[in-house]
């Protein structure tokens, strides 16, 4: 029986492919031992790494190498080696973040280790003052006092540590526990290969993550069924909550790329402050037909303070994936065992339908008050004690710099 390995998303890729065609390419097995059985048997194939959560090695090869192996049976599945790409005043509006702050709620995120894989993140930003648990990257950086990276907006977004009028911090949950992935490389260039080194080295070294966020997305559309889509699926299994991007390759349907196609992958699309779907957003459904995204939050025209002389304004699918994780760490420091299974199922009971197409909207839109009000925590509360004291002293002084401008006042128009 013809044992067919190449993905065959992969195969109809290189059908006009030059023979000659260099291509990355990852093999994976079913366990460790066909792994190794294949590396000895075929030790002229330069290995270019190892992977060991699902056994799989990745290499490069021209494409009429391919056939050469297409029908050995060791082999589970061969694919691309696929390319990558990284895809605060209206949030708060949207998501309703001051009317909860303002409740008796007070989760932050405390105690929820958030990992990011990203391009590094700098901290040297006030807007990152204090949350850092550890940098688990493969590239340690020291970053210029003010260079900016896509995974510092990240993370500022998730965890922003300026105060609004309330004395509240701005981040959705300030009190995460931030590690930082970071795979930034001189070419600026991202793989699958990258993020299964990340998924390795939680698996081998048991790095303690409640939730992980891959700020990636591929340009052509998945089924799922490619090895990041798998690994991130076996990821969840194991207790980790994912959240993807649904890519920036809207708006045609079948625009959700890996891993955002995975099926236990939370996915999420852009908004803007209209609640509309912007163009550029990513689209299913996913090649299987399965539907994703799995919501929207906002992710355009988003103004980011990174310090107080310093605001960004950004736009993207990981803009929206970012502030899903800041609100998924709510949840998870209410409930440190709540499951993908619970979050989605909370997300579809407290939804805002926005009455887009679902290939666009996925199931709509959340606001925190409306998730919390779902667990019966939110109540109403007064303003803040001290927001009243601080308004108070205001008021007397302005109170008493009138009484004494008057004083004088009068006092100038007895002596004319």
């Amino acid at each position: 029986m013809k044992n067919m390995s190449v993905y065959s998303i992969f195969k109809k890729k290189i059908e006009n492919y030059p023979q000659n065609q260099q291509l990355r390419v990852i093999i994976s097995f079913e366990d460790l031992s066909n792994r190794e059985k294949f590396v000895q048997k075929y030790k002229e194939l330069e290995i270019l790494g190892k992977f060991d959560f699902i056994p799989s090695i990745y290499t490069t090869m021209k494409k009429k190498e391919i056939a050469n192996y297409e029908q050995e049976i060791l082999i589970r599945q061969i694919e691309e080696d696929q390319r990558l790409f990284l895809s605060m005043l209206d949030v708060i509006e949207i998501l309703e973040l001051d009317e909860y702050k303002n409740s008796h709620i007070s989760y932050t995120g405390k105690h929820v280790n958030v990992g990011i894989i990203d391009d590094g993140i700098n901290k040297n930003f006030e807007s990152l003052s204090k949350n850092f648990k550890g940098e688990r990257g493969f590239n340690k950086i020291k970053y210029k006092q003010k260079e900016i990276t896509h995974g510092t907006i990240i993370a500022s977004i998730i965890s922003n540590q300026f105060k609004d009028i309330y004395d509240n911090h701005i981040g959705i949950a300030p009190d995460v526990n931030l590690i930082d992935f970071n795979i930034s490389n001189p070419y600026q260039e991202f793989y699958f290969s990258n993020i299964l080194d990340v998924v390795d080295k939680i698996y081998e070294e048991k790095i303690n993550i409640d939730i992980l966020l891959i700020s990636f997305s591929t340009k052509e559309p998945s089924d799922g069924k490619d090895i990041l889509s798998l690994a991130c699926n076996l990821l969840v299994d194991n207790g980790l909550i994912i959240v993807s991007p649904a890519g920036n390759f809207g708006p045609k349907l079948y625009t959700i790329g890996s891993p955002g196609a995975a099926q236990k992958v939370i996915t999420i699309g852009a908004l803007t402050k209209k609640l509309t779907v912007p163009k550029f957003s990513g689209r299913g459904p996913t090649l299987d037909e399965r539907s994703k995204p799995d919501l929207c939050l906002p992710g355009f025209n988003v103004i980011v303070p990174l310090s107080n002389h310093l605001r960004v304004r950004v736009i993207g699918t990981s803009v929206s994936a970012s502030i899903g994780v800041g609100i998924i760490a709510l949840l998870k420091e209410f409930n440190p065992k709540i499951s993908y299974n619970e979050i989605i199922d909370l997300f579809r009971k407290s939804r805002l339908e926005l009455n887009w197409e679902s290939t666009a909207q996925g199931m709509g839109t959340v606001k925190i008050s409306e998730l919390f009000k779902k667990l019966e925590l939110f109540h109403e509360k007064l303003i803040p004690y001290s927001y009243l004291i601080k308004k108070s002293i205001k008021v007397t002084i302005e109170f008493l710099i009138l009484i004494i401008l008057l004083f004088f006042l009068i006092n100038f128009f007895r002596i004319a």
